[in-house]
């Protein structure tokens, strides 16, 4: 059954992802919801912290298959591909071998929107980084 959330329960659950009041399991598990916003701020977290155990490449792994527009946020660019991205930024073997054998089944299309993603996310995490210290 998906759980309907009001959008204060929404705002919640995103400051609690990203003022990291959420113990890592938690987090992990965030990568399970159903709201797009919340995965995707989850996947900023999880890379910040580097939290690449099997279980979240597996939820990521899983996530790579919402690659639609149902999914997107913008250009097309939706949560699988934030996962591929995440995938490999995460650059072990574990994630780089479900990276490269998702990857063999993709379009181009999807590709280079994995490439823009990448280059997002990593411009986020440089972002936030950047924030937390300054």
């Amino acid at each position: 059954m998906i759980k309907i959330i009001s959008k204060n329960e929404l705002d919640e659950k995103i400051r609690q992802i990203k003022q990291n009041e959420l113990s890592v399991q938690e987090l992990i598990d965030c990568l399970d919801s159903k709201q797009m916003y919340i995965i995707s701020n989850t996947i900023i977290q999880l890379v910040k912290l580097k939290i690449n155990n099997s279980l979240v490449i597996a939820k990521l792994q899983n996530l790579t298959q919402y690659m639609g527009e149902r999914y997107a946020f913008a250009e097309g660019i939706g949560i699988g591909h934030f996962a591929m991205a995440t995938l490999s930024i995460f650059n072990t073997s574990d994630s780089l071998y479900v990276y490269h054998e998702t990857l063999k089944n993709l379009m181009d299309i999807d590709i280079e929107r994995i490439k823009k993603a990448t280059l997002i996310l990593n411009d986020l995490i440089d972002n936030d980084i950047k924030e937390d210290k300054g």
